[in-house]
């Protein structure tokens, strides 16, 4: 995918450039959607776009101007559909197909989780028991 995109806002083209996100962002950023998709906190849906689109930057003459504000996303993509496509764009610069990855993730997100808690509370109950076992076993002996 190249690494920009345009877009119309007041009858005119916008360049607006993608970037890769940070590894550390990338990981947070993807587990991240699955809850942004299901979420109907306003604050932490906006919190997340605002992070996805932090990643993008309008191109100006000589300068690149990065989608870090309310009032700089709002001056520069104007519309709630033209947001959508960036957004989606940086995601999929990014690897993460909003369609396919909220489709996958959703249905195994919670079930996975419940998986890994149950293995790590299992772990910990034995590392409890095991001196109890160990010792109640010499016992008998």
């Amino acid at each position: 995918m190249d690494n920009s995109i345009e877009i119309i806002v007041n009858n005119e083209k916008k360049t607006i450039n993608l970037y890769k996100f940070a590894a550390m962002d990338g990981w947070d950023l993807q587990r991240r959607f699955v809850e942004f998709i299901e979420s109907k906190d306003k604050f932490e849906r906006r919190q997340f776009t605002s992070d996805v689109l932090a990643y993008a930057k309008v191109q100006l003459k000589s300068t690149e101007l990065p989608l870090t504000t309310d009032a700089l996303i709002d001056n520069h993509l104007q519309t709630w559909e033209n947001l959508k496509i960036v957004f989606e764009s940086v995601l999929g610069y990014n690897g993460i197909d909003p369609k396919k990855h909220a489709e996958l993730d959703i249905r195994k997100y919670w079930s996975l989780a419940g998986e890994e808690m149950a293995t790590s509370f299992l772990a910990e109950i034995q590392t409890l028991m095991g001196p109890i076992l160990e010792y109640s076993k010499n016992a008998k002996d």
